[in-house]
């Protein structure tokens, strides 16, 4: 069999509705599970930026990419105090690149959202935009899964922050994609849109 048809077969699960089933690795994940316990200070929400409803219409990942074959409404697990960030999201088959393969791209999406969200509260500003976002693509992201999103801010050094994140597959522990991102605070922070 190839790789290709093995992928597809594994992503395709159309017996398991893809809520229900974000639920309960959400409940049972280990991961997510320690992150919860670590802090009375992690906060949990089901975006990992929070929108000005006005805005929502522009936002990629909140509408464009949302949708029960997209992207299902994720669980973030924030912790602003350390800069760190666990995210749970099902990926739906339209995110797909190739049959039964998330496009990278939406990886990078994720975890450049995820990433800046995890720096935001450590920045005086509360806020910063993408310098610069390496990955390193390990395994390929089989649609129909549900992965985790581990981000930490490494530094910080006035307004810059250097974070560093992995996706995994929340159910078998794989390292699909590992990142290392800067960002910086602009000199017009003050002029944009709040997220925290």
């Amino acid at each position: 069999m190839s790789t290709s048809s093995t992928l597809h077969d594994q992503g395709l699960r159309p017996d398991i509705d893809p809520i229900e089933r974000l639920h309960t690795v959400v409940a049972n994940n280990h991961a997510a599970l320690q992150f919860q316990q670590r802090s009375a200070n992690v906060k949990v929400s089901r975006s990992p930026l929070a929108i000005n409803p006005h805005d929502l219409p522009f936002s990629l990942v909140q509408t464009t990419l949302a949708g029960a074959e997209a992207i299902i409404e994720p669980y973030v697990f924030t912790d602003n105090d350390t800069g760190s960030l666990l995210a749970v999201y099902h990926l739906g088959p339209k995110l797909a690149g190739h049959v039964g393969i998330v496009h990278g791209g939406i990886a990078a999406v994720l975890l450049d959202e995820c990433m800046g969200r995890a720096c935001f509260p450590r920045l005086a500003g509360k806020i910063a935009v993408t310098a610069r976002l390496e990955l390193d693509y390990n395994s390929p992201i089989p649609v129909n899964n549900v992965i985790l999103i581990e981000a930490v801010t490494k530094e910080v050094q006035g307004r810059k922050a250097w974070v560093e994140a992995t996706v995994s597959d929340a159910e078998d522990g794989r390292e699909l994609v590992k990142a290392k991102a800067l960002f910086i605070q602009p000199k017009w922070a003050a002029d944009m849109t709040e997220v925290l």
